[in-house]
């Protein structure tokens, strides 16, 4: 996909983080962008900030990806707007800060079903679209935690873990019909982005960092593959 002005993304998590640094780079370079999340005050807030950048058109709808009826409500509001989905970035996770014998089966729930039931849910939706225009860019964020188990992270490492298998085997679904589906992983993220260069944190990635690694693989000639990129600061 080395045209990019005109098409449109729809980025989960998109109001914050690493999900807005993606929308940001997007509109810029003049793609369409609908954002997702639960936090309307905080897509409101982004979608102004990004419709300020000039190029691509930006919208939001609050939707919450443990959620079938909000998510078809979030592709179908996406389709009605702008005609299609050309790009979907699963972005939206969460994680629990517990030991496995300490951790409540709710929130184990509550992280695998945001993290990977949620990413099934909404490339299950998208898949039609693409499907029927013969292209597409699926773009799911993993984490290093989907390559390595950590103490106190096991809702998230399994969840990551789980992303990385599930983009694995959609890849082999949907190369037939001309859909790309990569996989990030990224070690440690500074999140929120500091407002200020002094605020760094040193041997940490920024949500930038993710951002023009997503604009890099939309920019690749469409022969061009490839498979779970993992990010490091250097």
């Amino acid at each position: 996909m080395t045209e990019l002005a005109g098409k449109t993304a729809l980025i989960t998590g998109g109001g914050s983080g690493i999900g807005k640094a993606i929308a940001s780079a997007c509109v810029q370079e003049g793609i369409n962008v609908v954002i997702a999340s639960r936090r309307e005050d905080v897509l409101n807030n982004t979608t102004e900030e990004l419709n300020g950048l000039s190029k691509g058109k930006a919208a939001y709808v609050a939707c919450d990806v443990r959620k079938q009826s909000d998510i078809a409500r979030a592709v179908k509001f996406t389709k009605d707007l702008f005609g299609t989905v050309d790009i979907l970035v699963n972005n939206s996770g969460l994680g629990v800060d517990k030991y496995v014998i300490d951790c409540p089966e709710e929130e184990w729930d509550l992280v695998l079903d945001t993290n990977l039931k949620g990413t099934f849910l909404m490339t299950k939706e998208v898949l039609p679209l693409m499907k029927k225009q013969k292209s597409g860019y699926i773009i799911n964020i993993s984490s290093q935690a989907g390559k390595h188990g950590y103490p106190q992270a096991a809702p998230y490492c399994a969840s990551k873990f789980g992303i990385m298998g599930f983009s694995e085997a959609l890849q082999t679904e949907v190369r037939d019909f001309g859909v790309h589906v990569n996989c990030l992983c990224p070690a440690l993220v500074q999140v929120p982005a500091p407002k200020d260069k002094k605020d760094i944190l040193p041997g940490v990635l920024q949500t930038e960092d993710l951002a023009s690694t997503v604009m890099f693989l939309l920019k690749q000639p469409r022969h061009i593959k490839y498979e779970d990129i993992g990010l490091f600061h250097f």
